[in-house]
């Protein structure tokens, strides 16, 4: 309900988690629209795609999300986390440990 979800958002609000889909009814969320409100009230916006990602591409420039992560062993790949920050979010970050 996205009337009720915008309800919540206010000025106050710093960060929405969202995940894309659902693994357990395999609803899809509109993200896009989630995304807009939450900018819109000057909150950045968190996406799982983990349960996403396997099945349709990403385009996270079109999301306009902040950041988005997801891991490819949903799609037979390796333990490995996968995690996209948006250019004006990535300076911002201080990694513990980076390694080349």
């Amino acid at each position: 309900d996205m009337a009720r979800f915008e309800s919540l958002l206010s000025e106050k609000t710093k960060l929405v988690a969202v995940t894309f889909a659902s693994n357990t009814t395999g609803s899809i969320v509109d993200v896009e629209k989630v995304i807009e409100l939450a900018h819109q009230h000057g909150a950045q916006v968190y996406v799982d795609a983990v349960h996403y990602a396997p099945h349709h591409l990403i385009d996270v420039q079109q999301l306009n999300c902040d950041f988005l992560a997801c891991s490819a062993y949903k799609f037979f790949g390796p333990h490995v986390g996968i995690a996209y920050v948006a250019p004006q979010w990535l300076h911002t970050l201080k990694p513990y440990k980076v390694e080349p």
